[in-house]
């Protein structure tokens, strides 16, 4: 559950850790975007469009990062009406990106039992203190993106955790049974002890609550699957 970038506050900062930037890999119409979230994302993605014309982008094995940096990104995207789709997992600002695309599904990059969309509210990486003051507008974006699918009381608790590291985990309905009371939200609360405690939300599903968009499993051509680092 560590993640070494989580949300800012603006796209001045990033986390103390040293990682690499995000990477951008063109194949075929496919732009595969995976890694961290940084503050010129948007500049690169300006650039790519600018010679390559994709017609899906997927998000690969990222941790998120830069807040704002995952706002503008994912409003370019929707902006050129791309679809996304999920490779491994996706969690913080590019989960925000993921649900800027006009279709989303999951895809077969990775294993159906590894491949994740999560969702947490804006925190300080130095006081690990939640934001506030940024939820409103988080909520806001989910709830549009997600056509008001996602639960009032779910959203709230997302954009609202009692902890900043807390996570609202979304899976594949494909994994669970059919009958199954829960299909694969799960919410993961950190611990006193810094572990986390993590339980399925009953009776909803990532469709359902409009994460994803369609039902399929997306297979990814084998010039995609070679991409993914």
């Amino acid at each position: 559950m560590h993640r070494c970038l989580t949300l800012l506050l603006f796209a001045a900062a990033l986390a103390p850790c040293t990682v690499p930037a995000m990477d951008f890999r063109q194949a075929g119409g496919t732009l595969v975007m995976s890694g961290p979230v940084d503050d010129l994302d948007l500049v690169r993605l300006r650039n790519h469009l600018a010679v390559h014309r994709p017609t899906l982008v997927v998000l690969h094995e990222s941790p998120g990062g830069d807040l704002w940096n995952g706002y503008q990104v994912g409003n370019r995207i929707r902006d050129e009406k791309l679809p996304t789709a999920v490779s491994g997992k996706c969690e913080s600002a590019c989960a925000l990106i993921f649900l800027s695309g006009t279709e989303r599904s999951f895809t077969d990059g990775r294993p159906v039992a590894v491949t994740m969309v999560g969702l947490h509210g804006a925190h300080s990486v130095e006081s690990k203190q939640p934001l506030t003051e940024l939820s409103p507008r988080m909520a806001y974006m989910i709830r549009t993106m997600t056509g008001s699918k996602y639960p009032p009381d779910l959203l709230h608790r997302t954009v609202y955790p009692r902890n900043a590291e807390d996570m609202v985990y979304a899976f594949h309905p494909a994994r669970y049974a059919a009958t199954a009371a829960g299909r694969g939200i799960v919410e993961c609360l950190k611990q006193p002890d810094v572990s986390f405690k993590c339980a399925m939300v009953d009776g909803l599903d990532a469709l359902g609550i409009g994460v994803i968009t369609k039902p399929e499993i997306l297979e990814l051509p084998d010039e995609v699957k070679a991409a993914l680092p």
